[in-house]
């Protein structure tokens, strides 16, 4: 369950829809005093309004102590949160339009499995990198190479990015990612607790194989001059010892190294 969570906002509405998480809300002077006297490291602040996490920052008495976590629902300038840095760690930020509703938001924070969720995200276009916000408030930055396009071909639309789907999916455009699938391929602590799952079920190299493949988005006939049969063959499990050679052909066209092959 989340911590003590603090919502910062006049809205009647809009705390009304934060309401699963019962957070204490504040938008007076007087609100905010007693707040930041009892908050700690892990107090959620989720500021929902710029002019009352402004009123915030005006009410603190500097230098302070670390006063928790922050999500902030608006737009905020770099000096801003600079600032909020000083007080607030992580300070958790996105892209216009780049959070979950905030229905969606509440199941996210308070989910078992809230870590492997988003609950939003931001896109650097110098660096070419999406920085995505999980349950947890950590980040994961994937790069746009992450995106291919489609089995269809829809390409991804990186200045219309969005997450859905209660934090299981994210969106570029019309282009969708999954994101376990995301997890599974940046987030070496998420693969090796789904492989625990899928090895207690199905130890063989095939299945590695197979799902290393899918994860790629390949199809068996793009592992040439192997034939489409062969692999088939090697995922079923028909094969009982895999040559050095055909070994190595199926790690390049995977792009991972030949011993890594078991791990997935």
């Amino acid at each position: 369950m989340v911590a003590k969570t603090i919502l910062l906002t006049p809205s009647k509405r809009v705390q009304q829809r934060f309401a699963r998480l019962r957070p204490k809300t504040a938008s007076t002077q007087a609100e905010m005093d007693s707040l930041l006297s009892h908050a700690g490291k892990e107090t959620l602040w989720i500021s929902a309004d710029g002019k009352t996490m402004l009123k915030l920052l005006k009410s603190i008495h500097w230098p302070t102590k670390r006063l928790g976590r922050a999500v902030l629902l608006h737009g905020s300038t770099l000096d801003t949160i600079a600032t909020l840095g000083k007080c607030f760690d992580p300070v958790v930020f996105a892209s216009s339009g780049g959070f979950l509703p905030p229905d969606e938001l509440t199941e996210v924070l308070v989910a078992r499995n809230r870590n492997d969720l988003f609950i939003g995200g931001t896109v650097d276009f110098a660096s070419e990198t999406v920085t995505l916000w999980r349950g947890n408030l950590d980040s994961l930055v994937v790069p746009f190479a992450a995106f291919p396009p489609s089995g269809d071909r829809i390409a991804p639309d990186f200045r219309r990015f969005a997450v859905s789907d209660y934090g299981n999916t994210v969106c570029l455009g019309k282009y969708e990612a999954a994101t376990d699938a995301i997890l599974y391929e940046f987030d070496p602590e998420y693969r090796r607790r789904q492989s625990k799952r899928r090895l207690a079920s199905d130890r063989s190299f095939g299945a590695s194989v197979r799902r290393l493949r899918k994860q790629r988005g390949l199809r068996r006939e793009d592992f040439a001059p192997l034939s489409s049969k062969t692999i088939a063959r090697i995922e079923q499990g028909k094969v009982k010892s895999v040559r050095p050679k055909t070994l190595s052909a199926i790690a390049k066209v995977l792009t991972v190294a030949p011993e890594e092959i078991k791990t997935y």
